[in-house]
């Protein structure tokens, strides 16, 4: 009876030039799927890995040199601080696991590939073809003219056999690549879009004063079509990078790593709006979608509902009745409420929210019942009392009622849930409860990449530094060309204590716009941690002036010897405490550098009865390392709800 068993792992060193193929071809196969689609950062390091194995590249596929060449790593550095490698190879074996575990059951890939725990060589299973299966004996007999089939003599024995083992290798190579591409053609067939961007629609009235309109549907349908948790949908914030560009759509989908793009254009004549909207398979650059709809624009939210439901018809992917529910959940909203909300998220997204403030309470003045408009107030008390522009207990009890009443609305709104879980940090200091919120606005919206950064921020805050990372290469994922997330990201490493690693994502920034982020701040964070002093000092000098600065730069100076320069400090502060309530962190800080417990424990009290907002990093910030042994920090960060 023939052998049927699968063939064992072989390692890329040993490979034929057939079974080579076989591996890369598959490769683009696994790399294109849903589950690895899903993860830029996956799909590269997978790539990495493959690509140096079949060439033979074995001393490539250590931990430094990955580092090195995938995510800009000095060589040699410490990859005991810094796990970037460990994480995302733990993160490439279970997608590679879900993978073969669902996308592939359906049409048996020819070859599994894996990746052992503790390396980085893959290793490869090949599974045989069909026409293996007859023995090596019975081909040797198809091949071999009839007149031959006579005992011979040991030496011509010998010559025959390696003979016929060299045809039957060639031909269970052939029948293994017939087998591939049939396997592969098939899958092609069935394969879906599975992650989409949507460029910002195009405003045909001609007036540009009606960009905002256009803008402000363009992020409502992102928003809608992150509520189909098969899909990955590209944050707002990436697709905008796009607007006006003269990139060539399937150059704009590499470089977001979606095979789906959907774009359109937005016609406002008084109170009619007509929308046309494509989808187009980026790995053809065809259309496989369009429609054009015609709406009254009191229910233009209307159509997005639509326009999700048909493209998951349309790219038969998943719709579970609960997201359904959710998209069928639309109310018209009187014109002009809905003019304020869409100005007030221009406004928002440009990161003025005391202007924004305005437009969302028109809105709401107008249309009391507007959900939408109640979350994004909600997001603009939580941005001001975290940034110092309004004083912290006064902005998050705010921030905490608008979010209640958006939820009370509608419960299905994501970004509602997010705002109230860090009320719940902030506020009542009910960390519990904050992870909860946390985890349904994911629920709502997986696609969200500014919940899964202030998730990643949570996690890390709670001492979960792993589980940050992964959550802010989420993110990462889901904003990939948006420096924003690139500065969170920095932040999520600095505040795990990966100080190599969080300086490294700012040299990954080259190119993008910068401008938004501080990142001279960030600079000077991590240089203060590595005791870079004078970097430090140059980069807090260079940023923008405000509480958090002073506090760090007092810190470092402390921490220099410069004690005057660093007690000069203090006195900006508590003037800055007496205006409008932000500070008192920061002077601990300061007080921490100096080496002053008593004073810095003083001002930590003090920063804990005022909700500063700063005590949210009291169990990570490295300025505070000198109080942790002192009885005093324990007893403050359980007063805190942290622990």
């Amino acid at each position: 009876m023939p052998n049927t068993a699968p063939s064992p792992l072989h390692e890329a060193e040993v490979l034929s030039p057939e079974q080579i193929a076989l591996v890369r071809e598959h490769l683009e196969e696994v790399l294109a799927s849903k589950t690895l689609a899903g993860s830029k950062r996956t799909q590269e390091f997978l790539r990495l890995v493959v690509t140096h194995a079949l060439d033979g590249e074995k001393d490539s596929l250590r931990e430094r040199m990955i580092g090195a060449e995938l995510f800009r790593r000095p060589v040699g550095y410490d990859t005991g601080n810094d796990s970037v490698v460990r994480v995302r190879a733990s993160e490439t074996r279970k997608r590679l696991a879900r993978y073969y575990g669902a996308e592939a059951k359906d049409g048996k890939p020819p070859v599994r590939i894996e990746l052992l725990s503790g390396s980085y060589m893959p290793r490869f299973h090949f599974e045989p073809a069909r026409s293996e299966q007859s023995s090596i004996k019975e081909i040797a007999q198809r091949t071999e003219p009839a007149e031959t089939r006579r005992p011979v003599s040991p030496p011509f024995r010998l010559g025959r056999v390696a003979l016929l083992a060299s045809v039957a290798v060639a031909i269970i190579a052939i029948s293994g690549w017939i087998a591939f591409k049939k396997w592969h053609n098939v899958s092609l067939a069935s394969k879906g879009i599975h992650s989409i961007a949507v460029l910002p629609f195009d405003n045909l009235s001609g007036a540009p004063a009606q960009d905002y309109f256009a803008d402000g549907l363009t992020e409502e349908l992102i928003n809608d079509l992150g509520q189909v948790s098969t899909l990955r949908i590209i944050s707002f914030t990436s697709s905008m990078s796009f607007k006006g560009t003269q990139k060539k759509l399937p150059e704009i989908a590499k470089e977001l790593a979606v095979d789906g793009v959907v774009e359109g254009g937005i016609l406002r004549d008084g109170n009619q709006v007509r929308i046309s909207v494509q989808l187009i398979d980026a790995r053809t650059d065809r259309p496989v979608w369009a429609s054009t709809y015609v709406q009254d624009i009191s229910r233009v939210f209307a159509w997005q509902g639509e326009v999700v439901q048909e493209i998951a018809e349309e790219i038969s992917t998943k719709v579970t009745p609960q997201e359904q529910a959710r998209l069928d959940r639309t109310h018209p909203v009187d014109p002009q409420a809905q003019d304020l909300y869409l100005h007030g998220l221009l406004l928002r997204n440009r990161s003025d929210c005391q202007r924004a403030l305005d437009y969302f309470r028109q809105a709401i003045g107008i249309s009391p019942d507007y959900a939408r408009a109640h979350s994004a107030l909600a997001s603009c008390y939580g941005l001001m009392g975290e940034s110092g522009q309004m004083p912290y207990e006064q902005a998050f009890t705010l921030q905490k009622t608008e979010a209640l009443k958006a939820i009370g609305l509608n419960d299905s709104l994501s970004e509602a849930h997010a705002e109230l879980a860090n009320t719940a940090m902030t506020l009542d200091r009910d960390w519990p409860a904050a992870a909860a919120e946390f985890r349904q606005a994911l629920n709502l919206n997986p696609s969200s990449a500014t919940n899964h950064e202030k998730y990643a921020f949570y996690l890390v805050r709670t001492g979960h530094p792993q589980e940050a990372i992964a959550e802010i290469e989420q993110s990462v994922d889901l904003d990939p060309v948006s420096a924003s997330t690139f500065h969170a990201e920095g932040f999520i490493y600095y505040f795990a204590h990966q100080y190599d690693q969080a300086l490294s994502v700012t040299r990954t920034v080259q190119g993008l716009d910068i401008g938004l982020p501080d990142w001279n701040f960030l600079l000077g964070a991590i240089y203060a941690a590595k005791n870079m002093y004078p970097e430090s000092i140059h980069a807090f000098l260079e940023s923008r002036t405000g509480p958090y600065t002073l506090g760090h730069l007092g810190n470092v100076y402390a921490r220099d010897g410069q004690i005057v320069a660093a007690k000069k400090i203090i006195p900006l502060l508590e003037e800055n405490v007496q205006k409008n309530g932000v500070g008192r962190y920061e002077i601990a800080l300061v007080y921490a550098g100096l080496g002053e417990k008593d004073q810095a424990f003083r001002w930590l009290e003090d920063a804990l009865q005022a909700h500063d907002v700063g005590l949210v990093y009291l169990q990570v910030d490295p300025c505070l390392d000198p109080l942790r042994s002192d009885p005093r920090f324990p007893r403050l960060l359980q007063q805190t709800g942290i622990k």
